[in-house]
């Protein structure tokens, strides 16, 4: 049993300083700040001093022609309006009262939820003489502020916390399974896998790449098919392409990169049709580099199966081969693999157990007698060929950390060993430790064997 906290909307025109006043309220960078409208598409939330949940929305009313996602961002704002606890509605205190804002307020009226009026932008006398005609619209609670400046922010803090709700209890475990980040290129389908798994339309899904621009988190629970139910954080990534020219393209890949760093593993999201890229490889390179374990997603199997069957192929033969393909390819872990259909939920259950067991993967610890004798074992039945005539030793290893697994490993000479052996030493821990799917890393230290428990080792971490 865990305390399920108030959720706390921002809600309003686009470009009224929504998202400049999420991070100033969170005290984070999370959501991307432009000048541009409609840059803010999807619903980015943060927990608050432990009290309430904050969540940005997209903004409504934009009258811009080339937002192509106007519409539609503004009827999944406003059938979020009845699933929040308290809205802050913020307005723009430079454009002062407008007519429309008389029918928003009367919209707002009928929910019957706890509203703020935040009149953002008063950061100078000549503006504070004007936020008060908004007292016109009939709301108790109407505050100036100036989020770019920080200008009563405290004061709006107070006021939400006075207007949340008792916290509600859920049945859910109290202990996170896991954290994941989704990540791909472009329009491979990552928030409709968002959508599945939350079993609701979260995130906004279009076949124009780059629609998703925020890294998105969201907590949810999944009760699996064995009746046991386990909570998830996953962190909705906007598509990593390889050229980034414009500015919110590029601060979204900013967002993606600080992302990463705070989960515990990644799902990489891949075309079927298309398959593996250089984009992917670099991807997977990366999530390695950052030590984080991985799972290569293939969405919209349903589909395929049904050209394989047409075609009289096998799918599970499909499967492997596909596996096989991509392994070779980009070796560095060996990754699992899940086949799924967003669209049906075919093999979304799968997927997450995969998650749960890579999590635990990724904290495994074997002791130092154990590896040690599994490493003069392989490297006995197996030595390294020479180097001009001399030969890399290992005379000890020990694991020093998990997740990611490093070892720190006594040898002669690095450079005696051959290319392909850390290769192969790796491949053979991941085989015997089952550490599928999680980045190992090294750190050798050049001892003489003499010298080997005296002396202050020089790490090298390849």
């Amino acid at each position: 049993m865990h305390n399920v906290l108030p959720k706390v909307l921002l809600f309003g025109y686009t470009n009224v300083g929504k998202s400049t006043l999420f991070n100033r309220l969170s005290q984070s960078r999370m959501a991307i700040v432009h000048g541009q409208p409609g840059v803010t598409r999807d619903f980015l939330s943060v927990t608050v001093d432990e009290k309430f949940q904050l969540v940005d929305s997209g903004g409504i009313g934009s009258e811009s022609s080339n937002d192509l996602f106007a519409n539609l961002v503004e009827e999944r704002v406003r059938g979020s309006l009845g699933k929040m606890d308290v809205i802050v509605w913020v307005l723009d205190g430079k454009c002062g009262l407008t007519a429309r804002d008389y029918q928003i307020s009367h919209e707002l009226r009928r929910l019957n939820k706890p509203t703020i009026l935040a009149i953002n932008k008063i950061d100078n006398e000549r503006d504070e003489s004007s936020w008060a005609e908004f007292y016109h619209l009939g709301w108790e609670i109407v505050l100036p502020i100036a989020a770019e400046h920080a200008i009563n922010i405290a004061i709006l803090k107070e006021a939400i916390a006075h207007a949340l709700p008792s916290a509600k209890i859920s049945e859910s475990a109290a202990d996170l399974s896991a954290k994941f980040a989704i990540i791909g290129r472009p329009n491979v389908g990552k928030s409709s896998l968002v959508n599945a798994l939350l079993k609701e339309d979260r995130m906004l899904v279009s076949d124009v790449a780059g629609t998703t621009r925020d890294a998105v988190e969201c907590p949810f629970s999944w009760q699996f098919k064995t009746g046991q139910k386990e909570n998830f954080v996953l962190v909705d990534t906007a598509g990593v392409r390889k050229k980034r020219v414009d500015p919110v393209e590029y601060y979204a890949y900013v967002r993606t990169e600080k992302a990463l760093q705070t989960v515990d593993l990644s799902l990489i999201v891949l075309d079927l049709l298309e398959g593996p890229t250089v984009i992917d490889k670099d991807l997977v390179r990366h999530v390695y580099v950052l030590g984080k374990a991985c799972i290569w997603v293939v969405n919209k199997w349903d589909i395929a199966r049904q050209q394989l069957d047409a075609q009289g192929e096998n799918a599970e033969k499909f499967q492997h081969k596909f596996l096989r393909q991509i392994n070779s390819l980009y070796p560095f872990f060996n990754a699992p693999i899940a086949f799924v259909s967003a669209k049906s939920g075919e093999g979304i259950d799968a997927l997450l157990r995969q998650v749960t067991a890579l999590k635990k993967r990724l904290h495994t610890t074997v002791s130092t007698g154990l590896l040690n004798r599994f490493l003069h074992t392989i490297t006995t039945k197996t030595p390294p060929t020479s180097h001009d005539g001399k030969h890399f030793k290992i005379y000890y290893a020990v694991q020093i950390k998990s997740a990611p697994f490093t070892l720190q490993v006594f040898c002669n000479k690095l450079r005696w060993m051959p290319n392909h052996y850390k290769r192969f030493l790796e491949n053979s821990l991941r085989q015997r430790y089952a550490l599928e799917g999680c980045p190992i890393v090294w750190q050798w230290v050049e001892k003489a064997p003499n010298t080997l428990l005296n002396a202050s080792p020089l790490k090298q971490v390849v």
